[in-house]
């Protein structure tokens, strides 16, 4: 039972955790309901954010933006995404460079995610930039059979088709934030492997 406890008590929960919680919080303080939807310049005012807000180094909106959310039903499935996948990857990588992976990746990609979007609508928010740097870099691990492929590919699946079908369906095009998130993902993913090829170099040697 300890060892099914600790399991679950892992950065990726507690990550997910903290973004239903902050994400209903705001959408109850800014329309007084759980699960209206909240629209991007009032997200501003929460946390979400945008290249000006960045210019003039309010960087602790990365942290922010990637846990608000316009509309909550989206989150509770960027917050299952994140709970499943995070949790994957991070039984092989460890919680610190998951949480690595979820605060540069996503936030960088959070960040860009707006790029094409006209003001005052180009606010970066919510956790499926995350959950596609997930993605990248559990491809890059299962491509090393660094993880069992099958559960894998399911997970990745189950970020990348539904994330690019609905960016495909609203916008016509795979949205920057979600393209940007999966190649940092995929970099990170590559930057353990090698750093674990080297370990294990280094440990034969001695």
């Amino acid at each position: 039972m300890g060892s099914l406890r600790m399991r679950w008590l892992n950065v990726s929960a507690a990550l997910t955790i903290l973004t239903i919680v902050v994400s209903f919080s705001v959408a109850y303080s800014a329309n007084h309901q759980l699960f209206g939807t909240v629209k991007m310049p009032i997200l501003r005012g929460y946390g979400g954010t945008t290249f000006e807000d960045i210019r003039n180094f309010e960087l602790w909106r990365v942290v922010t933006a990637q846990l608000i959310h316009a509309k909550q039903a989206h989150m509770l499935l960027n917050a299952l995404c994140l709970l499943l996948l995070g949790s994957l990857v991070e039984s092989r990588v460890g919680g610190w460079w998951t949480f690595s992976i979820w605060l540069i990746a996503g936030g960088i990609a959070t960040v860009i995610s707006p790029i094409l979007i006209e003001a005052p609508w180009n606010v970066g928010t919510g956790a499926s930039q995350a959950t596609f740097a997930f993605a990248g870099c559990a491809t890059v691990l299962a491509l090393s059979d660094a993880l069992k492929r099958k559960p894998a590919w399911t997970l990745i699946a189950l970020v990348v088709l539904p994330g690019f079908a609905l960016d495909l369906i609203y916008d016509g095009y795979p949205k920057p934030g979600h393209v940007a998130g999966f190649v940092l993902g995929m970099i990170f993913g590559k930057l353990y492997m090698n750093r674990r090829s080297t370990g294990l170099r280094l440990s034969h040697k001695s």
